[in-house]
């Protein structure tokens, strides 16, 4: 409910497209049109159902879109549930708590956990693939390997790798028939569902998944087209959104294995515990090995590709805090061995003080994340209650007109849209005439590919039409904006920086008003740290802010006519 949305795509390729199968409008992507068919409408028809019924239940578009996430973070919390349950009952209640209160506190779980991302569906499916393969439950383990892979992200079939080593190299006699079966089913069913669902809204045959792996690794261009970082980009997320956990990381294999030797025959512990160490004994722990070596292998693939963004880690986020809670858990035990057994007491406070740190950090982030950057869903919400008071100004229309189109304009600020759910709709005023809002584009800075709306119509004639004005490259289209006369309301964030296509239009004020206008982070006049934590008495010194303004254009009467 307080989290941002930290990506434009999440809005535009996902909560549009829902917008479109629940109220008719909302905007298209390339992605979308039939000729490149690289996002799949199965995805979208997971969270229709539930979406349906939530339009039932609430008048207003915004409270659906809050709703949804909500759903969307229970999802996960069931995910959660599920391993926690699993590491209980193969690897003790210590690791299983530590990871509980990781993930539960982590920033980087509250951004992924209910953001509308076939990347976070990815993670928690993924979730439920590695509890089920904590269990031994191989084809829970299976199907929701498959369904992250195919439904949602083809790219997570890489963590798929401990239930294929455990299946097909360290039990292949008992299980390698075993895993042959369930992929076919699993797989055939997944791939004739999406091929059914897609070739329909489509209108032609199409796989979705195939078409993304194609585009992604066999064009000539791809992903790269949207920007380019070096690792650094990484490394600074995976700190701000994980803070020491990414310390201990490393540490998971060599600690768990050196633990539990040393636990058998340190004489230093008082409740050492006897233990096999047979072959089966070591099986016990062989899960840890193969996802430390699935997170390895997810950061070499994707730390190597030059198009980075934050949420292609959000798959393995809850694996970070598994790997992190085998260290803490064995920590205790390693340095008790190192240094005696008087030195349990001080382990032991390490460890909570690793915890309260991990908390601060976790908690401060979190709260920097909403203080700064959630202005924009504010202001957008504020613009469902000032159209009421807006469409009551009798003098804004002439008697005759039934229904009248609002222009609300977005130009620097069109990438921070929160989605059609915060656009008015159906509102009466006084004489009974009805309002429609609509958000349209002007000219900016920006010279890239803008979404534009869906064609009117009906499902699923809209979705086959073929879009004017797009393309894969990324190619700025003049046809998307409009002239800024035509506005009736826009909304821009004041900044320090203006120019002929940005200014200042809060100083405008002949021309606009603001109606609303709340706090947002200036990030490039800010301090890095205080920006990125929230101190309380102590970071607004060195934080800049700019004021993102609901603008509303001053009309002129003369002689009832609104000018």
């Amino acid at each position: 409910m307080w989290s941002v949305i930290s990506d434009c795509d999440e809005v535009y390729n996902y909560w549009e497209p829902l917008h479109l199968f629940l109220y008719g409008t909302g905007f298209q992507t390339w992605e979308y049109s039939p000729i490149y068919a690289i996002r799949s409408y199965l995805y979208i028809l997971l969270h229709y159902g539930p979406a349906i019924m939530l339009k039932k239940i609430f008048l207003n578009k915004s409270s659906v879109f809050i709703t949804m996430r909500c759903m969307l973070g229970l999802f996960n919390v069931c995910a959660e549930i599920k391993m926690y349950e699993a590491l209980c009952s193969r690897f003790g209640n210590g690791i299983a708590r530590t990871y509980i209160v990781l993930t539960s506190l982590s920033s980087g779980m509250f951004i992924a956990s209910c953001a509308f991302l076939p990347s976070s569906f990815s993670m928690s499916a993924n979730l439920f693939a590695i509890a089920a393969y904590i269990n031994e439950e191989w084809f829970l383990a299976i199907l929701f390997t498959g369904l992250s892979a195919l439904i949602s992200w083809p790219f997570a079939a890489v963590l798929g790798l401990p239930i294929v080593l455990e299946m097909l190299i360290v039990q292949p006699r008992k299980l390698a028939f075993t895993f042959c079966n369930y992929a076919l089913i699993c797989g055939s069913a997944i791939v004739t569902a999406l091929i059914v669902v897609d070739s329909y809204y489509f209108g032609k045959i199409v796989l979705a998944p195939l078409n993304i792996v194609l585009y992604n690794v066999f064009s000539s261009h791809g992903p790269n087209l949207y920007g380019v970082e070096d690792v650094k980009f990484y490394i600074k997320n995976l700190l701000l959104n994980w803070n020491i956990v990414i310390v201990l990381i490393p540490f998971a294999m060599p600690f768990a294995g050196l633990a539990y030797v040393w636990t058998r025959s340190s004489p230093h512990l008082v409740h050492s515990v006897a233990r096999e160490m047979s072959l089966i004994y070591w099986k016990r722990f062989l899960p840890i090995l193969f996802i430390f070596l699935s997170v390895i292998l997810w950061f070499a693939i994707f730390f190597l590709q030059p198009h980075k963004e934050e949420r292609f880690l959000f798959p393995v986020y809850p694996l970070l805090a598994l790997l992190a809670a085998v260290t803490i858990d064995a920590l205790p035990r390693v340095g008790t061995y190192l240094l005696g057994g008087r030195s349990r007491c001080f382990w032991q406070t390490c460890v909570i003080g690793y915890f309260l740190i991990f908390s601060v950090l976790s908690i401060s982030r979190s709260a920097a994340l909403y203080r700064n950057f959630f202005s924009p869903m504010e202001v957008y919400k504020m613009l469902n209650e000032h159209m009421i008071n807006y469409s009551n100004r009798n003098e804004l229309y002439s008697a005759k007109d039934n229904i009248t189109v609002i222009h609300i304009c977005v130009g620097k600020e069109w990438y921070r849209f929160p989605s059609s759910f915060f656009l008015p709709s159906g509102i009466k005023n006084s004489k009974n005439q009805i309002l429609v809002a609509e958000l349209n584009f002007i000219k900016s800075e920006f010279t890239g590919l803008l979404p534009k709306p869906y064609m009117k119509g009906s499902l699923p004639e809209i979705t086959r039409i073929i879009p004017t004005g797009m393309n894969e490259l990324n190619r700025e289209e003049i046809s998307r904006y409009i002239d800024i006369r035509q506005c009736d309301f826009l909304i821009d964030l004041e900044t320090l920086d203006t120019t002929i296509l940005e200014p200042n239009y809060a100083k405008q004020t002949s021309i606009w008003r603001s109606v609303v206008k709340k706090k947002f982070l200036l990030s490039s006049y800010s301090h890095p740290i205080d920006r990125s934590f929230y101190i309380p008495f102590v970071t607004g010194h060195n934080n800049v802010f700019g004021d993102y303004h609901l603008l509303e254009r001053i009309r002129v009467v003369h002689d009832n006519i609104t000018l």
